[in-house]
């Protein structure tokens, strides 16, 4: 997370939302290409287990196929359990 400069307010929200008792839903929205995506997965780097993105201009049947290519990839991959 070292790599992070500024973002201070989106920081303190997802370590709130880490560390909360109860379960959380973020949803991170913005103008395109201003780091969401990054912001996301170089905060949560060690807790996440599976990770998927759309394809762009894919129909339905698409974006399914490759949700399910990528979770059985993960399933089948072996995963250091982080004790929280």
């Amino acid at each position: 997370m070292e790599l992070l400069i500024g973002r201070t307010r989106e920081k303190k929200i997802l370590e709130d939302t880490l560390n909360s008792s109860t379960s959380e839903l973020i949803a991170v929205y913005g103008r395109r290409r201003v780091g969401k995506t990054y912001l996301i997965i170089a905060f949560y780097e060690k807790y996440i287990r599976f990770e998927f993105t759309g394809t762009h201009g894919a129909n339905m049947q698409e974006q399914l196929e490759a949700f399910s290519m990528s979770l059985k990839k993960s399933i089948n991959s072996p995963v250091d359990v982080a004790v929280l």
